[in-house]
């Protein structure tokens, strides 16, 4: 791994983390996937473009055979892309089947309320 300005990076600097999969996400990452986030993408970068066309071809591939469907790449929190999917893809008058093993189901089946789409919630341990 290099950084910004060529030189060779050495991952075992970058501190252990003592989390244990308290959220998923960046929390979790390896020490090299921190590593590969010290890296500045622009928008206008073709490298950037090119990885996140070639994910989007990926995501699309994997739910259909069809080239009439994309895929958009969402930035945020977990949550923030539950919600913007339930806002989103689910009529108001649709009703969203929430399987609820915790408190991220019961957050789901709360942006359901909110956004008053019906939920039925099935609660298990």
């Amino acid at each position: 791994m290099t950084g910004e300005d060529g030189e060779a990076m050495d991952i075992t600097t970058i501190p252990d983390n003592p989390y244990r999969l308290l959220t998923p996400g960046p929390l979790s990452t390896t020490k090299s996937v921190k590593a590969a986030m010290l890296r500045d993408w622009c928008t206008w970068d073709h490298d950037y473009n090119a990885i996140v066309q070639e994910l989007r071809g990926k995501l699309v591939s994997l739910a259909t055979k069809s080239k009439d469907y994309t895929a958009v790449l969402m930035q945020g929190s977990g949550t923030f892309c539950v919600e913007a999917t339930i806002g989103t893809a689910l009529p108001e008058d649709g009703t969203l089947l929430v399987l609820a093993n915790g408190a991220y189901g019961v957050r789901i089946r709360d942006i359901a309320r909110r956004l008053r789409i019906h939920a039925v919630v099935n609660e298990s341990a």
